[in-house]
């Protein structure tokens, strides 16, 4: 049987930003094994986690939710997940390594909970470089270009979805412009291609701004004219977020800064986003700390059992995507392998996850169109 590198996570990123408390969250509980209480042969499930600096701490987190949901699953009698964890460092080299491994051990059914977006996109590619015909369920991916693709199992809102709640609110400003702000020539090699199918679907004249190699956030919003868009739209990580807005904040130039899902609105608040922005930020699921839906109440819960962590909206996406996906291999007739999981899931079976519809439908590709946001206010009050 092939060997799988543990997921092994460079914390220094997160201690140097948030200290002590940040680096209390880095629980070993990730490395822990499922333990199975029956005899059964288990499923197999492989997890693609990208360990490259700006990404690591989504990736991290979205596994954690997925682990939370393996464990509570395998204490029930119902046939067993074994989960492994494979890690990428974000190269084309090591994806590649890392789908090779996962193509000789058979025994592995299904990709489930890749993260984050990147990765998530890059995989789907390789897969299909390398002639691996495997189901992606429930990646973190916002991007809607594979959501009629049989192998893809999207289970969140769309990017389209995020961006058109959060301009409701500014809609009485007539918003038709928007700058697409990307944090590296490396998120915008990614992600531009959905982004702008997302703005000209929802007719919007978009602008894009992207740093040069090795330019920092800071030094981007330092460069922005003042007849940039009003409505600027973040793509890229919580702490390049912060970054961004405080040096925007400096310039004291009145910007509406919208970000989508992968940022973590507790962390952002430690960092701090400067006086003068009022960011709106959207997210793809309930409020983890505050919801009483069952599934977020399971969430906080198994989470606080399980590791030393606070809750965090990307941590409950992966326990809310585990939950959706474990039950249907669970109920599957015949034998999990990749063909049949293939199979099952091409069916897009909707389940109500404690409370959390995931529902499909020939019109509704992605397994939930829920999005809520908060504005977060320049002394770090949070509204909505």
């Amino acid at each position: 049987m092939p060997q799988y590198p543990a997921f092994r996570l460079n914390s220094t990123r997160r201690r140097l930003v948030l200290g002590a408390t940040g680096a209390a969250l880095l629980s070993s509980g990730l490395h822990a094994r499922a333990q199975s209480r029956s005899a059964a042969e288990p499923i197999r499930l492989a997890q693609l986690m990208d360990s490259s600096p700006d990404q690591q701490d989504i990736s991290r987190d979205y596994a954690t939710g997925v682990r939370i949901a393996v464990n509570d699953f395998n204490r029930s009698d119902r046939k067993p997940v074994q989960l492994v964890n494979v890690e990428s460092d974000g190269s084309a080299g090591s994806l590649k390594s890392a789908l090779q491994a996962i193509r000789k051990d058979a025994a592995l059914c299904a990709l489930i909970g890749t993260a984050g977006e990147r990765l998530a996109l890059d995989s789907i590619e390789a897969a299909r470089a390398e002639g691996l015909a495997i189901a992606h369920l429930a990646p973190w991916l916002s991007d809607s270009r594979y959501d009629n693709d049989r192998d893809v199992i999207p289970v969140f809102a769309s990017r389209e979805a995020q961006i058109r709640y959060a301009l409701k609110s500014l809609e009485s400003l007539g918003i038709v412009d928007i700058g697409l702000v990307y944090s590296s020539e490396r998120e915008y090699a990614a992600l531009h291609v959905g982004v702008d199918a997302a703005a000209q679907s929802l007719k919007l004249r978009a602008v894009d701004y992207v740093p040069g190699r090795g330019e920092a956030p800071a030094s981007l919003a330092n460069r922005l004219s003042n007849g940039s868009p009003a409505v600027l739209l973040f793509l890229g990580g919580t702490i390049e977020l912060s970054l961004f807005a405080q040096a925007l904040s400096g310039r004291k130039l009145q910007r509406y800064v919208v970000s989508l899902a992968d940022i973590d609105v507790g962390t952002l608040v430690q960092l701090g986003v400067g006086r003068a922005v009022p960011l709106i930020l959207t997210q793809v699921v309930p409020n983890p700390q505050s919801s009483m839906l069952p599934a977020v109440r399971d969430y906080r819960a198994s989470l606080k059992s399980q590791f030393d962590e606070k809750p965090s909206q990307i941590s409950l996406a992966g326990y809310l995507a585990a939950r959706y996906v474990l039950p249907i291999l669970a109920r599957m007739e015949r034998p999990p392998t990749r063909e049949t999981v293939l199979a099952e899931f091409a069916r897009r079976a909707s389940e109500d996850v404690g409370g959390f519809q995931i529902a499909f439908s020939a019109s509704q590709r992605r397994g939930s169109s829920y999005v809520t946001q908060t504005l977060l206010t320049g002394d770090g009050r949070q509204v909505g």
